[in-house]
């Protein structure tokens, strides 16, 4: 078996490679929730308390430790009254990308329902008739 070696311009971490861009977005978070914490007049005790987390697990995450588990930050977030970034940070309706992949794929037209013909030729009326239910409210 060979010996495969990571590129030197990539860290590690015990989940594997960290390429140095992730590096930096998980520093700058680190750093960012420290200025959150100091800014409410927090201690480094009291925050570790509030997240049911030792000091040294804040400390970790405050330095931009890319080991520290999700679960960390979300406490983190929920202790600074900032939990709901993260629950939105990947929501569909501000996703871009996906919301233009979603309209690209929109039928160019919608047409009324197809009639089915009977065996004599004559059309039947359609399986679903339409009704003033089955319209949408305002129509």
């Amino acid at each position: 078996m060979r010996d495969i070696k990571k590129p030197s311009h990539m860290s590690r971490t015990k989940g594997g490679v960290i390429h140095p861009l992730v590096e930096r977005g998980i520093a700058k978070l680190g750093a960012d929730i420290s200025v959150a914490r100091r800014a409410r007049r927090i201690s480094t005790q009291d925050m570790a308390s509030r997240m049911g987390v030792a000091r040294g697990t804040l400390h970790r995450l405050e330095s931009g430790d890319p080991g520290v588990s999700i679960n960390t930050l979300a406490m983190a977030l929920s202790a600074l009254g900032m939990l709901d970034r993260l629950i939105d940070l990947v929501d569909q309706s501000t996703d871009d990308v996906g919301l233009m992949v979603a309209r690209g794929k929109l039928p160019e037209r919608v047409s009324g329902p197809r009639k089915v013909a009977s065996a004599g030729g004559a059309p039947l009326p359609s399986r679903h008739p339409a009704s003033d239910d089955d319209e949408p409210e305002g129509w």
